[in-house]
């Protein structure tokens, strides 16, 4: 193995394992903040989603660090890395469903941007389960031997089909803005614009980023974001939540009956006065799922 294949290789396995530890870290820096927006939260849609975007990448976090120090030799690593892929896919598609479902809750819980997004997101997730059950093949030298810590080629695809869906929600978030909250000085609007548009956009850039890994450097290399993507999705799409949780203890109500704290659990209606792009200052009252 050359020196720039040793060195790949390494690097790989330190930002793996430095993910990993960078996960605890903030898990334990936001415990208190989760046990406040869990408590006395019934189990529903969303917090099922956040649970599983919460947790499940502490187990591919951990299994992939194992992989990268752990020398197979003449054992069979498929079923474990099937396993791994699997748990990965899994934390990611719960951190874009809570994105999809505050950029639902930001359009004022309206049913076309849910279904469209919903739709977009199940397109997106086939695509991405087909190129990765079945690599396309660009006959073009890209694929690592068995059990060595490396990718192929092809898997910049998924993260660029993910960068997509990234950017759909992004711009749909700016969409929202600038038809519906224009003129809104609200400081939950703008703490929900903000940190949305800020989290997205860091996630959307580390696939961009990993997209360019594996598909222009050595394979060496390709493994190299592929702990922080969960990672990143897992920290950020929690902290839309917890963010939320603070502006709740703002004083700045919706509705009498629907608080900043319920917006995802229970998301409720910005309503926009007919003509203009300013929310009401008196929405109607929300209606909850």
């Amino acid at each position: 193995m050359s020196a720039p294949d040793t060195f790949g290789l390494q690097l790989a396995k330190y930002t793996n394992v430095a993910a990993s530890a960078i996960l605890i870290y903030d898990y334990f820096v936001t415990l208190h903040s989760e046990a406040q927006w869990t408590r006395g939260r019934k189990w529903g849609i969303i917090r099922t989603a956040f649970t599983i975007s919460r947790y499940a990448p502490f187990a591919g976090a951990l299994m992939t660090s194992y992989s990268a120090i752990k020398t197979w030799g003449t054992q069979d690593c498929a079923p474990f890395n099937d396993a791994v892929n699997g748990i990965h896919f899994l934390g990611i598609i719960a951190s874009e469903g809570l994105l999809i479902f505050r950029v639902y809750a930001f359009s004022g819980n309206k049913k076309t941007y849910l279904i469209i997004l919903l739709s977009f997101g199940l397109a997106i997730l086939v695509t991405c389960a087909i190129l990765s059950a079945a690599p396309i093949n660009f006959n073009i030298p890209g694929v690592g031997p068995p059990c060595v810590f490396e990718g192929a080629r092809s898997s910049a695809l998924t993260y660029g089909v993910l960068m997509i869906f990234e950017i759909v929600l992004m711009s749909t978030t700016v969409f929202l803005r600038y038809r519906h909250y224009l003129g809104s000085h609200s400081a939950l609007v703008r703490s929900i614009y903000r940190d949305g548009l800020l989290y997205m956009f860091c996630i959307m850039m580390i696939s961009m980023v990993n997209v360019i890994i594996i598909a222009v450097l050595p394979l060496s290399y390709s493994e190299t974001l592929n702990t922080p993507q969960i990672v990143a999705h897992s920290v950020l799409a929690s902290r839309i939540l917890f963010n939320l949780q603070v502006s709740a203890e703002r004083p700045v109500l919706l509705t009498d009956r629907s608080t900043s704290m319920e917006l995802l659990s229970r998301p409720p209606i910005f309503k926009a006065r007919p003509g203009d792009s300013e929310t009401s200052s008196q929405p109607d009252e929300a209606q909850t799922y």
